[in-house]
């Protein structure tokens, strides 16, 4: 639970820095039954899209193999159980994510920035902690990009229906 919540403030910090083009949501309850596995850790919202972030530390190396995370630390599908928590969001928000984002300290992937492609219909990349700045500045390969009036809408109604944990 201690490396989680590390994790997950690591990834604020993060987040905190790019600027005030992009909106932020922490623990956000997604459409589940109200448990700790039921919340999105964290909701960006910013130029190149609205993603869904998962932060992690499963306390050593993890790979990668057909669209789900593996490794001695890693229970059950982790990457699903963010898509489905974004797709509950995005249902009661009446929104489109661009992507899922999954956030591993450095130590912990083989390389910075690995896009695994769609899972679900979704474009998803793993990144460590220091490249997840310049995902979120550029994009996830496969995502749709959100600009003008419209990223003024998803953002309106994120705040109207985003519950926290």
């Amino acid at each position: 639970l201690l490396a989680d919540a590390l994790a997950e403030e690591a990834t604020a910090r993060t987040v905190a820095d790019l600027g005030m083009g992009y909106t932020v949501w922490h623990d956000v309850a997604s459409a589940g039954r109200g448990g700790p596995e039921d919340k999105l850790d964290h909701i960006v919202l910013g130029p190149s899209g609205l993603y869904g972030v998962l932060s992690e530390d499963f306390g050593g190396p993890v790979r990668i193999r057909r669209g789900e995370l593996i490794g001695d630390g890693v229970a059950g599908a982790p990457i699903a159980q963010l898509v489905a928590g974004m797709r509950g969001i995005a249902r009661a928000a009446g929104v489109r994510f661009s992507g899922a984002i999954v956030v591993l300290p450095d130590d912990d992937v083989a390389t910075a920035i690995e896009e695994i492609g769609e899972v679900r219909g979704m474009p998803v990349a793993v990144a460590s902690r220091s490249a997840l700045a310049t995902v979120l500045r550029r994009g996830v390969t496969g995502a749709r990009s959100i600009g003008g009036n419209e990223l003024f809408d998803v953002r309106t109604r994120l705040n109207q229906s985003v519950r926290f944990v």
